[in-house]
């Protein structure tokens, strides 16, 4: 999410445009003193924003509130047609996987959900998926695409689908259907959505560990909101810690879900040790509840319990990984609408 210096006039009512935004979002419906209150800003300053607002359609102005002598108040609403964006991932390998699509409001609410189970990725495929959605709701204005892979700049450097390998495709897509694209890695996105939904308050470090049938396990993590991306886009690619494979050879590992608790143990100590995370989501197939109580046991043998973060079970990691596409493009389009980055 992109964070902007405000040292101008203009870009301090930029500012103010997207606190009254989200501040009427969160209250559903509310009069201007309700925005001011909530706000900080003076009622003209507020006035001054919903009139824009309202002129340009993205709030609607709703019927008056009974008077207690003198004028009565305006009341508003955001409009949730205003726009819509469309939150799409890949996940899979070439030969196999599903591409799957949510569909939002400019509000963040769901509109449509699908996913397409293909046998053969290509990127043709992709952008046909993507034109149909767009031909079903012309009023898509953004689109966010999670990938199992890094990426950088919205270029595909390396993932498991290497069919992506080596594109540009967020240049790709933004200059096939017009609109604000943004690419990112997949659990990133996932560990960022779990934050939004869980620990939106929480500024201590927060993880999420997936351990994928397929592939090696990966991990996200957020630190005070913002997504851990690393310097060339590499933190959390916890396959790549020294003993990952090593516990393959261990005499103790007789069954997959013994390897699995074995390389949890290691990813979460490792985690502990150097980001000392306050709550850790872990989702997989070979993952279940009973599972994470034994790594809570494993864990008190190595750390003081106050050193243990609060671990949660996630069943599948769709909603999470969803949500994060969505709620961190929603926040990157309205930047970039608003202040033009």
């Amino acid at each position: 999410m992109t964070t902007v210096p405000i040292n101008t006039t203009r870009q301090m009512k930029q500012k103010n445009i997207m606190l009254v935004m989200s501040t009427l979002k969160s209250l559903i419906s509310a009069t201007k003193g309700d925005i001011s209150n909530q706000t900080g800003l003076s009622l003209a300053t507020c006035g001054t924003i919903l009139n824009e607002l309202c002129s340009k359609g993205e709030i609607i102005e709703e019927s008056l509130d009974e008077s207690r002598g003198g004028r009565p108040a305006k009341r508003y609403r955001y409009n949730s047609n205003y726009f819509s964006l469309l939150s799409i991932y890949v996940e899979g390998t070439n030969t196999s996987g599903v591409i799957s699509s949510c569909l939002t409001s400019a509000d963040n609410n769901t509109i449509d959900e699908h996913d397409e189970i293909y046998s053969n990725f290509t990127v043709d495929a992709l952008i046909t998926h993507i034109q149909k959605l767009s031909d079903k709701y012309p009023n898509i204005k953004a689109i966010g695409l999670g990938v199992p892979g890094i990426v950088v700049s919205g270029n595909v450097l390396s993932c498991d689908i290497s069919n992506l390998e080596g594109l540009a495709i967020s240049e790709l897509l933004s200059s096939h259907f017009g609109i604000f694209v943004q690419v990112g890695n997949d659990m990133n996105y996932t560990a960022f959505g779990f934050y939004r939904n869980h620990c939106r308050n929480i500024d201590s470090p927060v993880a999420y560990i997936y351990m994928p049938p397929r592939h090696c396990a990966g991990c996200g993590i957020v630190i005070s909101g913002e997504m851990l991306r690393g310097a060339s886009q590499f933190a959390g690619e916890v396959a790549k810690l020294p003993f990952y494979d090593h516990v393959v050879n261990k005499v103790n590992v007789r069954s997959q879900s013994t390897l699995v608790l074995e390389r949890l143990i290691h990813i979460t100590s490792s985690l502990i040790a150097i980001i000392n995370p306050a709550t850790i989501a872990i989702s997989g197939e070979q993952v279940s509840q009973n599972c994470i109580e034994d790594l809570s046991g494993e864990l008190l043998k190595r750390f003081d319990s106050k050193h243990i973060p609060h671990f949660v079970y996630r069943d599948n990691i769709k909603s999470d990984y969803h949500n994060g596409i969505s709620e961190y493009t929603l926040d990157a389009y309205n930047n970039f609408r608003v202040f033009k980055i």
